[in-house]
């Protein structure tokens, strides 16, 4: 329907295919991906360009959790929080995911919060990417508690950027299964940039990197992604160039004020959001 209207659209599941995960157990899960031909990356990551998930009312809302409301919930406050937790972890692992917490906000707040998550993503007013990275000194590990997802990543800076931007081709794979991006960035101000990306497929990832820009070499990190107090983090290692750096990144909303909250089993050396050197762009340069 939206293809055929001819128009601009988005659209907007009130669930997602990855859902189902919170249902069954691992064993189930993986019966159910190996019987259709599924992949983790194909529900999770192509399908869907963002995932927003809003925490439910029973976790930090509880007078407003209700079931006189919805005649399909029975879940206790007690299992409304397990599900949802269980949720959430299955979507952990997307380029962009967004959590919506129920802190010092009504329903009509938190609403606003959600759409202003869709408007970043379609690029209403334009896609601002909001970033905070901090240079990681030492990490004692996830442990049970933590539920995250380890993503391979290469991307490769192209040439042909204008206006002080950076273009690049990036290669998201898990399990043995890839995604692709076309991404162009231009900064905005510090920890602020413009981000336009789209996905595509492996034929035109392959024809980017021909434009691939030789005073550069291509970033190979490993990514893991998981929530930690209702923020999403990516914690990448990098393979190269600096074999073994480890750096932590926290997208925030646009304005945001205030220090977002580190982790306790992460230890940072110092905040480098801004800093000359500390872009991947930067860091891909050649000596």
């Amino acid at each position: 329907a939206a293809m055929a209207s001819g128009k601009p659209s988005v659209v907007l599941c009130d669930r997602g295919a990855m859902d189902s995960r919170a249902y069954v157990d691992e064993d189930a899960w993986k019966e159910i991906v190996s019987a259709n031909d599924w992949t983790t990356v194909g529900l999770r990551d192509e399908r869907y360009d963002a995932v927003i998930h809003l925490v439910t009312a029973a976790d930090g809302a509880e007078a407003a959790y209700t079931t006189a409301n919805n005649a399909a919930r029975d879940e206790t406050p007690e299992q409304a929080r397990a599900l949802d937790a269980k949720t959430m972890a299955a979507w952990v692992g997307h380029s962009h995911m967004r959590v919506i917490k129920n802190d010092g906000v009504d329903f009509e707040g938190k609403v606003r919060r959600a759409t202003a998550a869709v408007c970043r993503v379609v690029g209403v007013p334009e896609p601002v990417e909001a970033e905070r990275k901090f240079f990681v000194r030492h990490m004692r590990g996830f442990g049970s508690s933590v539920q995250h997802q380890r993503v391979e990543i290469e991307q490769t800076y192209l040439l042909g950027a204008v206006d002080g931007s950076t273009e690049r081709a990036r290669k998201r794979s898990q399990h043995g299964a890839s995604v692709y991006y076309h991404t162009i960035k231009r900064p905005l101000r510090v920890g602020e940039r413009i981000e336009i990306e789209r996905q595509v497929s492996a034929r035109e990832y392959d024809e980017l990197l021909t434009r691939r820009d030789p005073a550069r070499q291509t970033v190979s990190k490993i990514r893991t992604c998981f929530v930690w107090d209702g923020w999403y983090y990516e914690l990448d290692v990098f393979k190269s160039p600096r074999h073994g750096l480890c750096v932590l990144e926290i997208e925030l909303d646009p304005g945001y004020i205030g220090e977002p909250p580190i982790p306790p089993f992460i230890e940072v050396e110092r905040e480098v959001t801004g800093e000359p050197g500390w872009s991947n762009a930067e860091l891909a340069v050649l000596p």
